[in-house]
Order: structure tokens, then C-alpha cells, then sequence
């Protein structure tokens, strides 16, 4: 779990992101599907949260399924990096489910997954 400063009287969300932080970076720190519920969890009661980078780590199909999740209810995020995460067809087709319902993303980064041209399709429509 990641450890952050806290200010008094400041919410701190599971993966230790502060009440009103707007950009998160879990960039490069060796995570996995375990680490994506976190996040996830926090992306669902976070309403200050606009970009989320966590790019080169191993989130997989089940990390991406878990962030997808949270997307459907989360109403801030707008810039989201999955680059370089070992997600594949089915992880990309549960960010497009997400994505049909979550109109606040207007920026994504799936590049150097394992995702075919089948899961790009799901993205794109």
C-alpha cells in the first residue's frame, strides 16, 4: 500500500491518495491485481482524481477488469495511462464496457499491451 503525508484532518483513501489530490502517478512500481482493487476502491469515492497514470506495471486482464469497474461510477477521471500493463482482449473489453457508460474520459493509453486487433475493436466502438 502506498504510504503518503497526510495533512491534519484529511481523508486518506486506502492506496493513500489525499481528499484533493487531482493527478495520481502509480507509474512503474511493480503493481498488480491486487494493487488495481485499491485504486480501484479509491476511484470510486474519489471525486477530485482527473488523471491516473499507471503505466509499466502488471495489472493484467483482472487489474484492468477491477479500474473498469470503477470508471462506471467515477465521475473526475479524464486522462487514464494503462501503458505497458500486460493487459490483453478481454481487459481491454471490460475498459470499453466501462467506457460506454463513463463519459468524463476523453483521454486513454492502452499502447504496448497485448491487446489484438479484436480488443481494439472493442475499444473503438
Amino acid at each position: 500500500v502506498a504510504v503518503a503525508e497526510s495533512k491534519p484532518n484529511q481523508v486518506k483513501f486506502l492506496y493513500g491518495i489525499d481528499e484533493d489530490t487531482t493527478s495520481v502517478d502509480f507509474s512503474e512500481r511493480g503493481l498488480g491485481p491486487a494493487d488495481a482493487v485499491l485504486i480501484a476502491f479509491d476511484l470510486r469515492v474519489n471525486a477530485t482524481v482527473t488523471k491516473l497514470d499507471c503505466n509499466d506495471n502488471n495489472f493484467g486482464d483482472e487489474g484492468a477488469h477491477h479500474i473498469a469497474e470503477a470508471l462506471k461510477v467515477n465521475a473526475t477521471v479524464t486522462e487514464l495511462h494503462l501503458y505497458l500493463n500486460e493487459i490483453e482482449d478481454v481487459g481491454a473489453q471490460h475498459i470499453a464496457k466501462a467506457l460506454a457508460t463513463n463519459t468524463t474520459v476523453t483521454e486513454l493509453n492502452l499502447s504496448e499491451n497485448e491487446i489484438s486487433d479484436v480488443g481494439a475493436q472493442h475499444i473503438a466502438e
